[in-house]
């Protein structure tokens, strides 16, 4: 929704995630998962395009392989975390990516209910850290076999 009299950022958000390069767990010459920098929960991730794409001009084959990443995610993630299920969103301009969000029973607690905040257990860079080790232990590679 466009807000006349919002100024609006300048920078894609992902653009910049990918810039900063700080929290990617695995990458090739044309996609990127790294751990998102203000998650909603333990183990959030993000899967992209390293090419600035909204999702109506990316070939219906590289969607294909955006969904066996997100697959391989929720493999690594189950592995590591044990949650109850995943959400899944897509965000399909100005960059396209999925996010996979880990998700347990009774996780929105009194806090982000009354005061709009998420309780976050575990910093991003440890959540890569714990990621990669679970990742070398079990063998589970989220940008295998494309």
């Amino acid at each position: 929704m466009f807000i006349r009299g919002v100024k609006y950022l300048e920078e894609c958000n992902i653009c910049e995630s990918i810039k900063k390069g700080d929290l990617v767990l695995e990458s090739d010459d044309r996609y990127i998962v790294y751990v998102c920098r203000r998650p909603y929960n333990n183990g959030h991730l993000i899967i992209t395009l390293r090419e600035h794409t909204p999702l109506n001009r990316v070939d219906p084959a590289v969607i294909k392989n955006l969904f066996k990443i997100c697959k391989n995610c929720i493999r690594l993630l189950s592995e590591a975390y044990s949650p109850h299920g995943f959400n899944i969103d897509i965000i399909y301009e100005p960059h396209v990516a999925f996010q996979v969000v880990p998700r347990w029973n009774g996780d929105a607690s009194f806090v982000s209910v009354f005061h709009n905040t998420r309780v976050i257990a575990e910093p991003p860079h440890l959540t890569l850290r714990y990621l990669r080790e679970v990742s070398c232990r079990t063998g589970i590679k989220l940008l295998g076999g494309l």
